[in-house]
């Protein structure tokens, strides 16, 4: 039996196009199910879910929530029921995948079904917000949700919306024949955290590893990067962590934009995995482009790293903030962990010479971090920049005696 294409849609307002999907995802071969998301007026076209069925899954009742008025809250409510009946089919294995159109109330809502569903299985949004200035982040969060402009506005089958979504359906169906949770393989995995200042240490990393035995998976640590493993953390897909790049604790010690929240390297601790941090990206903060730079950051060391992005030198006072809660995090640890300092420069940006160079403040870093640490966590100090070689191998041989 083949397993079901979700499509999520407020039958009141978007049933001919919902039901155009319907019919061509039937004419890819695919098996179409739909859930009526809409609150207010009649459906237009039939459910597979009722709009009262999603109410009720969502710990309410359609007339309760239309009598409250409350758009944000029907929001929650329908959400939470039309995640309850994508999970079960999911559990049941009957899920290919899940599809939905909708303008900025249809994203939100749709989305963060999306969102509750492993990454792995397909999800596409086909939104009319999906492009411009707005910001993609509280839509996508840590999955793999595709977004696709719908161009024209999702008002009836024109010829516009019909090539979108024709091409859309099309997508979903074959991506639900193929996708599936993503699950650990025969490769021994691990987690690595990477910007471009660490990317050349990652790729010794991966070397020394055995590409044909291993695979080391990197997390652009731009705070989604960090917040994705953490969570693949949490669900035993590795068995050790090279922390190699925990800018993100930086930024969320300063408020940044690519923070990963508060919970940032702490996973590995609590799963008892064997983990090794060093210093990539500590020794900046991420901002926007140099026109928009706060008057507080003006006078420090910066650099214009792309047009939209300039970094910001990290003061001895944030270095040693960073220190003591790098310290404590990994205190918490239920297993191995150690941190590898490279006292020439924490990367390429603060070598000697280099735009950010900042001996003091690396210096704050070191003084703080052996000043805080538990000696059970090992400190191995390193006469280079983290990117030499020498870094590289001290990660892999403190992983790989862990797991003897």
């Amino acid at each position: 039996m083949p397993r079901f294409t979700v499509i999520l849609g407020s039958l009141d307002t978007k049933g001919p196009e919902v039901d155009f999907i319907r019919q061509q995802v039937l004419a890819e071969g695919g098996a179409p199910f739909v859930i009526d998301t809409g609150v207010l007026n009649q459906a237009t076209v039939p459910a597979d879910i009722t709009r009262q069925e999603v109410a009720a899954a969502g710990g309410s009742n359609l007339e309760a929530i239309v009598e409250k008025g409350d758009k944000a809250q029907a929001l929650v409510v329908m959400a939470a029921g039309a995640t309850h009946f994508v999970l079960d089919l999911l559990a049941q294995d009957k899920l290919g995948g899940v599809i939905s159109i909708g303008g900025s109330r249809g994203t939100a809502l749709s989305t963060q079904v999306m969102q509750s569903l492993p990454v792995g299985v397909p999800k596409l949004m086909v939104s009319t917000i999906a492009s411009g200035a707005n910001p993609f982040g509280p839509y996508v969060g840590t999955k793999d949700i595709t977004l696709m402009h719908s161009v024209a506005d999702i008002q009836g089958v024109n010829a516009v919306t019909r090539a979108i979504f024709t091409n859309a359906a099309a997508a979903i169906t074959a991506m639900g024949k193929v996708g599936a949770p993503i699950k650990r393989g025969d490769k021994a995995t691990y987690a690595a955290s990477m910007l471009g200042v660490s990317t050349s240490l990652i790729g010794q990393i991966q070397a020394l590893m055995d590409p044909k035995k291993t695979d080391i998976i990197a997390f652009h640590a731009v705070g989604a990067g960090g917040r994705a493993m953490e969570e693949l953390i949490e669900q035993n897909l590795f068995d050790g962590v090279f922390d190699v790049t925990p800018s993100e604790v930086l930024q969320d010690i300063v408020q940044g934009s690519c923070s990963a929240g508060p919970d940032r390297l702490r996973a590995a601790g609590r799963s008892g995995l064997p983990q090794v941090v060093s210093t990539g990206g500590i020794d900046f903060i991420i901002e926007g482009p140099l026109e928009d730079l706060p008057a507080s950051y003006r006078k420090r060391k910066i650099m214009k790293h792309t047009p939209s992005i300039t970094l910001v030198r990290t003061s001895v006072e944030e270095m040693s903030v960073l220190a003591r809660t790098l310290a404590e995090r990994l205190d918490e640890s239920n297993g191995p962990a150690a941190v590898i300092l490279p006292l020439q420069a924490f990367g390429w940006f603060s070598m000697p010479g280099r735009p950010l160079h900042d001996p003091e403040s690396d210096q704050a870093f070191v003084g703080a971090i052996k000043k805080y640490l538990n000696p059970r966590v090992e400190l191995i100090e390193l006469d280079t920049h983290l990117n030499d070689p020498a870094v590289a191998e001290t990660a892999v041989e403190f992983i790989r005696l862990c797991l003897k």
